[in-house]
């Protein structure tokens, strides 16, 4: 019983010492809470806002989400951390708390919890008033205190966990200012190293699948406790599952008990006379400062090579870097610079460590962007080539809950390697080691370049390789020539490879409602679904494009450009087509219902005849009879360089009936000749206008290779090539 009195006294003794805490933290918690809810309310109410809306906003407030009070639950755990344990800094006053007939073990217990129980108390009262505020407002306060109640549970044992941090930071150290720093260190140190891995990774590594991604952020939140609190804000968010949630709030408790423990053993091992030095254990010295100085040194190493590409920078960050770190570090150990370099072996040694991991990403010591699975040890491939099926819409037409439409969009890269297993891996395997050639060569050599290798006919491609083990292998590739190579012909020719690409291919006829055909500036709907009545040539037309594009070969591509485009409108499509048309709006869903286009090429047969049958007029697609006039824009031909000289016309004109005709039946239509992966990569490309009189004078932007041009206009071209 008399401890238990000691106890709730020595709590009572030590908050009247920490007044001044208490007041900051009524004061920010007051002006967060209740005047901020007020002042939101007040205003909210005057605009006659929706109530629902209010409700959101409120919550949104009170809750987990809210990243301002995230930011003084952080600036609290350290105030209070400093100001329960700065007494240790001090020699005069451990001798003081010491002296006290009092077991030391209840003085660091009464430290401990009152730094914790300040900050809940107020925190929880400002939410009581919050409460008040909202119900004079009108509003149930039972409409939000669940929010409430989980945030504070929330941002309290995450604070717990921070304040623990800033605690064994404390008793670390032997000075106020080094107890400030250590803390940062501790919370931030492992962060630093995981950006600086991501950098060197996505730097340095020139296959790593997609500049790196998330190989070592994954890590974030396992590094500090700051990372977690920030990665939690994320996570505990809803839509989680509530199983995820459960874990990640375990782990933060977890966490805090150990930290909360650590503290407790640190306390009881640190002598009275460690007040006033910088490190409280002489052991933790080099343990702190030679992790912070190999950093240091690969950090500058890394921000000089950023900079101009050369090792000697890189040489020269390094030192500076390893320099500077041990130099002041040494200063804030023994508080004089007599002791810079008091420990050179141990600086020399960083110097070392430091350069093998940069070598070993610049050198690719690791052999990570040599490596290539076996082919024995994979079962299966999938291959994403985003310049070539940059133009596919991959996603689909939603309708939200207030009965908007909208486009969930799917990365490319997800969708297609969720669709695709290439059993036959031997054209992948033989691009792959190609483009790892070049890489070593440009990249990892002894003449660093930081351009790709010229040439006319290129390919960046991301590969996932699935092996028989079940491990999944993502790599990205980048690949050029002076021509296609045959085995992307293969690839392309592979129809496991179509249905993973064009999600067109398994589109069904039970969820495609119109068919619409575009050329040019002209789109018509041509087969529309009113009550079934012309659902059967909606069902053909799909079946039938869907044979012609499984059908289309690589060969076909070289020689024939598309000559429009066709879109297969899923019901979710149709149904926002309809409802922008009832309201009469051009705009509205028009990111929705303008997706999904894909080509006609003068082969699609079965396509064209079905279109005929529709009444569409196909075979005027490839009649030249109608181009009267052929316009090149001169503009394009000025390599960038403005020019003031009045040059006469602005158009290159092209009027003779054989050049015409030599020209429109090699060009493309210029929105469709990106459609078309092997239309002429690589080769110089200029556009023009084609000018028909056919119902009128009309206008349709074309391109075409330069090299294709007759010679007479190729000529003229570089005529005014040379003037300009």
């Amino acid at each position: 019983m008399t401890s238990k009195s000691l106890f709730y006294n020595l709590l009572r003794e030590d908050g009247k010492r920490r007044l001044w805490s208490m007041a900051l933290s009524f004061l920010v918690f007051f002006f967060t809470f209740p005047v901020g809810i007020a002042l939101s309310l007040s205003e909210r109410m005057r605009g006659e806002i929706d109530y629902t809306y209010i409700i959101s906003t409120l919550k949104s407030w009170l809750g987990f989400q809210n990243g301002w009070v995230a930011s003084v639950i952080i600036l609290l755990s350290l105030i209070m951390g400093v100001t329960s344990f700065s007494y240790l800094h001090s020699r005069q006053k451990v001798d003081f708390y010491h002296g006290i007939p009092v077991n030391r073990k209840h003085l660091f217990w009464v430290n401990y919890f009152n730094g914790i129980l300040i900050p809940a108390v107020v925190y929880g009262v400002n939410l009581i008033i919050a409460m008040g505020v909202i119900a004079v407002n009108g509003i149930s306060p039972f409409e939000v205190w669940k929010t409430a109640l989980s945030g504070f549970l929330l941002f309290m044992i995450h604070y717990c966990m921070m304040y623990s941090v800033t605690v064994i930071s404390m008793i670390l150290t032997g000075n106020v200012l080094v107890g400030i720093l250590g803390n940062l260190v501790l919370q931030f140190y492992f962060v630093c190293v995981i950006g600086i891995l991501e950098f060197c990774y996505s730097r340095f590594f020139y296959t790593s699948y997609r500049g790196g991604g998330n190989v070592f952020n994954r890590f974030m939140d396992k590094c500090s406790a700051f990372a977690l609190f920030m990665v939690n804000m994320e996570r505990l968010q809803l839509g989680t599952s509530g199983r995820a949630q459960a874990v990640r709030v375990f782990v933060v408790l977890a966490v805090t008990v150990v930290l909360t423990l650590l503290s407790y053993l640190l306390y009881k091992k640190r002598g009275s006379e460690a007040a006033g030095r910088a490190m409280a254990f002489k052991i933790s010295m080099p343990i702190i400062r030679i992790p912070i100085v190999v950093l240091s040194s690969l950090g500058g190493s890394i921000f000089f090579w950023s900079m101009r590409s050369s090792v000697g920078w890189g040489i020269f960050g390094l030192l500076c870097g390893v320099l500077l770190s041990h130099c002041v570090i040494e200063i804030i150990y023994h508080f004089e610079f007599r002791k810079l370099f008091s420990n050179w072996k141990q600086m020399g040694a960083c110097a070392v460590l430091a350069a093998v991991i940069f070598c070993g990403f610049r050198y690719d010591l690791f052999g990570y962007d040599k490596y290539i699975p076996s082919e024995s040890s994979i079962e299966s491939v999938a291959v994403s080539m985003p310049d070539v099926n940059f133009w596919v819409s991959y996603g689909s037409a939603q309708q939200n809950s207030m009965g908007e439409y909208y486009w969930d969009y799917q990365d490319s890269d997800e969708y297609i390697f969720n669709h695709m297993k290439l059993m036959d891996t031997a054209p992948v395997l033989a691009l792959v080691r190609d483009a790892v050639a070049d890489n070593q060569r440009m990249y990892h050599g002894g003449d660093y370049s930081d351009t790709y290798e010229n040439g006319k006919v290129s390919y960046n491609f991301s590969i996932r390789y699935t092996l028989k083990n079940g491990k999944n292998i993502y790599r990205t590739y980048h690949l050029s020539g002076d021509e296609a190579r045959p085995e992307i012909a293969e690839i392309f020719e592979n129809q496991e490879f179509a249905k993973a690409v064009y999600p067109l291919l398994l589109q069904t006829p039970e969820d495609t409602a119109w068919v619409r055909v575009s050329r040019g500036e002209q789109t018509n709907v041509v087969s529309r679904d009113r009550n079934g009545t012309e659902k059967a040539m909606t069902d053909k037309l799909l079946l039938a494009y869907q044979e012609d594009l499984k059908n289309l070969k690589v060969e076909t591509m070289q020689k024939e450009n598309p000559v429009a485009t066709i879109q297969f409108l899923t019901k979710m499509q149709a149904k926002a087509e309809t409802k922008r048309e009832e309201i009469q709006s051009s705009w509205k869903y028009s990111d929705v219902t303008s997706r999904g286009y894909y080509p006609i090429y003068p082969s699609f047969k079965n396509t064209l005849e079905l279109l005929k049958e529709c009444e569409v007029n196909v075979e005027e697609w490839n009649s030249l009879e109608n181009v009267k006039e052929i316009n090149f824009d001169i503009y394009q031909f000025n390599n960038y360089r403005s020019t003031y000289e009045d040059k006469g016309s602005q158009y290159l004109t092209i009027t003779d009936e054989e050049e015409i005709n030599q020209i429109m039946s090699i060009a493309a239509i210029d929105g469709y000749s990106n459609m078309n992966p092997f239309g002429g990569r690589g080769e110089e490309r200029v556009t023009f206008s084609a000018v028909t009189e056919s119902g009128g004078r009309s206008e349709t932007s074309c391109t075409i290779q330069l090299n294709q041009l007759p010679e007479s206009v190729k000529n003229e071209i570089s005529k005014i090539k040379e003037d300009v």
